[in-house]
């Protein structure tokens, strides 16, 4: 899938020229461009991850640089990951689905008692009734 990977070092240090209220702003901006310029990709998308990492301390306060993992598909679209953030999200997916097909087999479990304990029930009622049908 990937034809290009890279760790780099991205300096922000450039969006504090910026008026306070955009500075995050631009900082996404700089590593969009940073991107484009190393990677030679045609589109950029950043991360979940990287955007929060930006806007952590408000839009006034960009980190001044980000260590990041570039990632260049054949598409020529560049993915801007934080190091090993896409690992933790593969991982909390195979939790989640862990998760929710235990709790799908604990239903189906729950089921199949429901049944078994309303079968007795149900032949308790028929049998009244076969008596009433014979009088």
């Amino acid at each position: 899938m990937a034809t290009l990977e890279r760790i780099y070092n991205i300096p922000l240090g450039d969006a504090y020229l910026r008026v306070r209220t955009k500075r995050a702003k631009r900082a996404i901006a700089f590593i969009k461009d940073f991107a484009i310029r190393h990677m030679k990709a045609v589109d950029v998308r950043i991360s979940e991850g990287t955007n929060l990492l930006v806007f952590r301390d408000g839009m006034q306060k960009p980190p001044r640089k980000i260590k990041v993992r570039i990632v260049k598909g054949e598409d020529g679209v560049a993915w801007v990951w934080l190091p090993g953030e896409e690992e933790k999200k593969k991982a909390e997916e195979e939790k989640k689905k862990k998760e929710q097909e235990a709790k799908k087999a604990e239903e189906e479990k729950k089921a199949k008692e429901a049944e078994k304990s309303s079968a007795p029930q149900q032949q308790e009622q028929k049998a009244p009734e076969q008596k009433q049908a014979g009088q």
